[in-house]
């Protein structure tokens, strides 16, 4: 990707997060940007295939746990609750309060409030979130296959999975780490409650 086209989607995600969809206007991002409007209308064409744009501009994490994904489809005898651990550890530290990830978080905070109100949102949301839940659906169907999992609904069990760490990602920008402690300690127990279950096992 070119230079300026990067600058543009940068500064796309700065003013989304900041100022929200609507009030993104396609001149704010290109001053923003440092580029001429005309410019951001030549290559994207519209403030909508541009938000859509960033979107996949910023789906970082996700395409890391794709990477895990083809590691531990060849890992056969791999401990399953070890490899849910990883990925979580990875998910979380993509999501850390870093300057631009807190960017980030502030821009999917942004979709989530303006996809009830504006259809061309919530259709950008809606496919960010299945391109993204679909490696982690079709890694819990190999665990399935491998006799690892019980059969269960495997996009259930990725939104489950998914939605945890961008709950938490909010509650945590909002009180800190006063509510949920220390990262790692979170993670365990999440991973142990996923893993394991609710209901206590009748045999012990």
């Amino acid at each position: 990707m070119e230079d300026t086209e990067q600058r543009i989607l940068d500064a796309a995600l700065r003013v989304f997060a900041s100022e929200g969809y609507t009030g993104a206007t396609t001149r704010k991002i290109a001053e923003e940007a440092n580029v001429a409007e005309v410019t951001l209308f030549r290559k994207f064409k519209s403030k909508e295939n541009l938000l859509k744009e960033v979107l996949i501009n910023n789906r970082t994490v996700f395409s890391s746990l794709e990477e895990l994904f083809h590691i531990f489809q060849n890992e056969k005898d791999a401990d399953l609750e070890t490899e849910l651990r990883i990925l979580g550890k990875n998910i979380a530290k993509a999501m850390k309060d870093k300057k631009k990830d807190s960017k980030r978080r502030m821009f999917m905070f942004m979709l989530f409030e303006e996809g009830r109100r504006r259809p061309e949102v919530s259709e950008a949301l809606l496919s960010f979130l299945q391109m993204n839940i679909k490696p982690l659906s079709e890694y819990f169907d190999l665990q399935i296959k491998n006799g690892k999992m019980r059969t269960i609904n495997s996009r259930s069990a990725a939104i489950t999975f998914v939605s945890y760490f961008v709950y938490t990602s909010l509650l945590r920008e909002v009180f800190g780490d006063s509510l949920l402690g220390d990262y790692n300690e979170e993670i365990e127990r999440f991973i142990d409650i996923f893993t394991k279950g609710i209901l206590k096992d009748e045999e012990n």
